[in-house]
């Protein structure tokens, strides 16, 4: 009892000595309200009172006895220079909040062009909450603005940053007021659904009840709001927008988030040329008023770049075939900002594959000029033959070192994999030069590619993201758009490497009789191949269109499936879904009830801020964004949950793992 009551007393007094005190306590919460920031006082007469709040921007230097000179940051990221002659900001630190009051006054002006400078006579300075040292230890990390992940809110600070969430709160307004404009209702979705094979790993949710038959029930986070928003239309609702948060349990990388936002729309009675037309219109819109590089660019039928937007007229985004992009480019999103570094397909001149029948195709890529001897070869242009930058087999790369290589002998590096029937006329085509690197490799017939990207198509891209690559191929550095359509609506299963496998595969393997959706379940089959569907299926072409910017998918739409009986055959006879009625009973019955026809989109909207803003990490764009392991540096989420609380939502520990 009497340890008792000395541990209580101790925890008394430990908590009395903590106690802020009262006048410390109220100078931090009682300040003035009219005060002004940096760039409001451009314009005030000299010797002006102002106010200013901020943050400490630099540890004030003490310049002479009686003066210290200190850098005031203001909430837009905007400076000034505080002048101090009674040594008032002795002891202040980095970052320290403050309210300062002193009077205006006007430096000299540096130039007939450069703005009026002031600097702020001190008169006086309240901490309204002091700054450990913390921020000082991170100095070196202030000028790049690359804070360690823990402290994203110091990250946030920078002009840099601010600037990004401002741009992105505009970005919002933007596409709110174009769907605004255009008659769309905005309609929020629960985010908590049921799980359903969208594509994408799910988040579960537990609950604490139980079915009936005794097992427990699980939430799933949205993916997306795909088929509440077709419920929408089942309910009348005519045009619907959302700006949506998505969850999808996926592998990480720049342009991935575990939870991310997209700008959701669908329509009623409208097809995929209504939705692509509003699609066009709105993101052009946004893109020529908010981007730095001004608006869109895409291709014309000659395949020259174009502006889409000019003052008094447009240009449609230009629209490329799946096959066309796959067979051009080796990818469904294909970089157009270098539309001339295309893949060529040999078989028009008899150069076939003659390792496996299933990618019998032998296709080349010619990097002109991209080199003047082998030591810059080799430092430039090394990565291209990494197996590790690539799924399944790399390319085979040569560089050219010599006319005789250029002329005549380049073919014997590739009979490993490939036949030549000819190779003089393909030399003649080729036009190879020393200095050029010729890349070739395989991959399946026109009619059938599912392997995304090609080996190829994975060289340009990588190409294309190395400096070199840029300088050499791009032909603009603004940002070119394009419509991807003709998409296959049904894609093989592939067959996942085991973990018991040592090599790594050189090409794919499809899991037999066995299909997946390209995009989603609900496509529509392009009428033209409806007959197909019956009998096959992996032939048929879907209503799905993406829109593609620099070689980014900024969104994916298409008509949706709105006839039951159509929709319960794909998901029966078709992706051999077992218990699609109790998956998507609630789709089918709003169809069997008459829902009208419909089409729809999403817009990746991190991505298009990103891009909008110049970054290439969409993590940029997102106040407190996920590590690649998918954590929360900052607040340290995911956590770990006592064991006593999970009984209550019927889980508990694999203690086996212990």
């Amino acid at each position: 009892m009497l340890v008792h009551s000395k541990v209580c007393l101790h925890t008394i007094i430990r908590r009395l000595a903590d106690f802020p005190k009262t006048s410390i306590i109220k100078r931090k919460f009682l300040f003035e309200k009219d005060t002004s920031t940096v760039k409001q006082l451009k314009g005030l007469s000299n010797g002006q009172t102002v106010v200013l709040n901020g943050w400490i921007e630099q540890k004030p230097k003490r310049i002479g006895k009686n003066l210290i000179f200190g850098l005031l940051r203001d909430c837009n990221g905007d400076t000034i220079q505080l002048v101090d002659s009674n040594s008032l900001l002795k002891g202040f630190t980095l970052e320290d909040v403050v309210q300062a009051k002193g009077q205006l006054s006007l430096k000299r002006k540096m130039s007939n062009e450069e703005a009026d400078n002031y600097e702020v006579q001190l008169e006086g300075i309240t901490v309204l909450n002091a700054s450990n040292k913390k921020p000082a230890q991170l100095q070196d990390f202030k000028s790049s603005a690359m804070y360690p992940p823990e402290f994203r809110y110091l990250q946030l600070r920078s002009r840099k940053f601010q600037d990004f969430l401002k741009m992105r709160s505009s970005i919002s307004k933007g596409v709110r007021s174009s769907f605004d404009n255009l008659g769309f209702t905005e309609v929020e979705t629960p985010m908590l659904f049921k799980a359903t094979p969208e594509g994408a790993r799910e988040f579960l949710v537990p609950t604490r009840t139980r079915r009936p038959d005794g097992k427990p029930s699980f939430y799933a986070l949205d993916q997306s709001p795909q088929q509440y928003k077709q419920l929408l239309m089942a309910s009348g609702i005519n045009k619907y927008f959302q700006m949506a948060r998505c969850f999808r349990d996926e592998d990480l990388r720049a342009d991935r988030q575990p939870e991310f936002t997209q700008v959701d729309m669908e329509m009623a009675f409208a097809n995929s040329e209504d939705v692509m037309k509003i699609i066009e219109k709105t993101v052009t819109d946004v893109w020529s008023k908010f981007s730095k590089k001004g608006g869109l660019l895409t291709l014309d039928n000659h395949g020259r770049l174009v502006p889409v937007k000019k003052e008094d007229s447009t240009v449609p985004v230009f629209r490329i075939s799946y096959e066309q992009a796959m067979s051009q480019y080796g990818i469904d999103k294909p970089d157009l900002r270098a539309p001339d570094l295309k893949i060529i397909n040999l078989g028009e001149f008899n150069a076939f594959s003659h390792l496996n029948k299933e990618f019998s195709v032998f296709e080349v890529m010619v990097l002109r000029n991209a080199f003047s001897n082998m030591e810059e070869y080799e430092e430039r242009w090394s990565f291209l033959t990494n197996d590790n930058n690539y799924n399944f087999r790399a390319p085979i790369v040569l560089p050219i070192e010599n006319d005789e290589q250029a002329q005549s002998s380049w073919f014997e590096n590739f009979n490993a994999i490939a036949t030549f029937e000819n190779p003089h006329l393909i030399t003649k085509f080729l036009k190879l030069q020393k200095g050029d690197i010729l890349c070739g490799c395989t991959r399946e017939p026109n009619h059938s590619i599912f392997e995304n990207p090609t080996p190829l198509g994975r060289l340009r891209q990588l190409v294309l993201q190395s400096e070199n690559g840029k300088k050499l191929y791009y032909s603009t550095n603004k940002d070119v758009a394009s419509w991807i359509v003709d998409f296959p609506l049904f894609s093989p299963v592939t067959i996942e490497e085991r973990p018991t496998q040592k090599e790594k595969s050189a090409y794919p393997e499809y899991e037999k009789d066995k299909l997946c959706s390209t995009h989603h379940p609900f496509t529509m089959v392009k009428l033209n191949d409806y007959e197909k569907l019956e009998k096959a299926p992996e032939t048929c072409l879907g209503q799905h269109y993406d829109f593609v910017v620099n070689g980014v998918e900024l969104g994916g739409g298409s008509t949706r499936v709105h006839d039951p009986k159509l929709q319960d055959y794909i998901f029966e006879n078709v992706l051999k879904i077992d218990n699609a009625y109790e998956l998507f009973g609630h789709l089918l019955n709003a169809f069997d009830m008459g829902t009208p026809p419909h089409a729809g989109f999403a817009i990746g909207f991190d991505r298009m801020c990103a891009m909008i803003c110049g970054t290439e990490s969409i993590r940029d764009v997102i106040a407190f964004p996920k590590s690649v392991t998918g954590a929360d540096l900052v607040v340290k989420s995911p956590s770990v949950v006592p064991e006593s609380v999970l009984k209550d939502y019927n889980i508990q520990y694999d203690d086996s793992k212990k």
